[in-house]
């Protein structure tokens, strides 16, 4: 079975026997003061679910070696927590512009393996740390991943923020819009429950039949079946239920206790 330990690496027969036919997950492994790191590189969009591996070996002299080739010297694995940094300043680049909830759940979606990932990675990098003593070179490294890890994390949640916030406001104009849409309705049902009297009369006497009232001159009959219909259209209008009232929200009211801070 092949290991992904490079075959021309002298490492400790430990780190072969406790590594599988995959990488697997980023660690430390330390034995006779050698020093083995398996991390993850940055994740390919287009291959979600696969995540290569890249191996860091220090010999105890201090030289460092890398899986995918390189000096001997800590600048790879530099490197590599670099480029973990370089796409965090693109992603914060990308959430100065998001608008939509589209924007913001693609920044969710690609800044919440970046955060497990480089979580990983800082942990990793942080148990070499401690079994190599005070190697300046590993700590400043170590904090590289502590900061990206910290960026990523404020990345994905300021995206679930911004989603959120994104939603609540397409709710609230929802909301308005419907509101609207309701006292439009109601207004055009006013409306026409005032005319329906008046436009039944009409209906009604406009009708070919003998009603007794074709011999009668003067306008003042079309005023007074006008007058009696809109007075009929505003007892309906009365009638009608009223909308509710708004029910005011009440602001939250701010704690009173206060937790007092834990002394450090």
């Amino acid at each position: 079975m092949a290991s992904p330990i490079p075959h021309n690496w002298q490492v400790p027969k430990l780190f072969r026997d406790r590594m599988g036919a995959h990488a697997g997950r980023q660690r430390c492994m330390s034995a006779d003061g050698h020093l083995l790191l398996v991390l993850h590189d940055p994740p390919d969009p287009s291959r979600h679910a696969r995540r290569d591996a890249k191996l860091f070996w220090r010999e105890p002299g201090g030289a460092w070696h890398c899986s995918a080739g390189g000096p001997p010297t800590i600048a790879p694995l530099r490197a590599h927590v670099d480029a973990f940094l370089e796409i965090a300043g693109k992603l914060e680049a990308t959430a100065g512009n998001a608008v939509t909830a589209d924007d913001w759940y693609g920044l969710i979606l690609a800044s919440g393996p970046l955060m497990r990932l480089t979580r990983n990675l800082a942990d990793a990098l942080q148990d070499a740390r401690e079994v190599s003593g005070h190697d300046h070179d590993l700590i400043t490294v170590r904090d590289n991943a502590l900061d990206a890890a910290r960026a990523f994390e404020l990345l994905y949640a300021s995206a679930r923020e911004g989603l959120e916030y994104t939603l609540a406001r397409r709710s609230e104009e929802q909301a308005r819009q419907g509101e609207h849409m309701l006292a439009s309705a109601h207004r055009l049902n006013l409306i026409a429950a005032v005319f329906l009297p008046a436009t039944a009369i009409a209906t009604i006497f406009g009708m070919n039949f003998r009603h007794g009232l074709e011999g009668i001159d003067g306008p003042w009959l079309f005023w007074l079946f006008t007058a009696i219909a809109l007075a009929l259209g505003v007892v309906i209008r009365a009638t009608l239920p009223r909308p509710p009232a708004a029910t005011p929200i009440a602001p939250p009211r701010a704690n009173a206790a206060k937790t007092k801070p834990k002394a450090k």
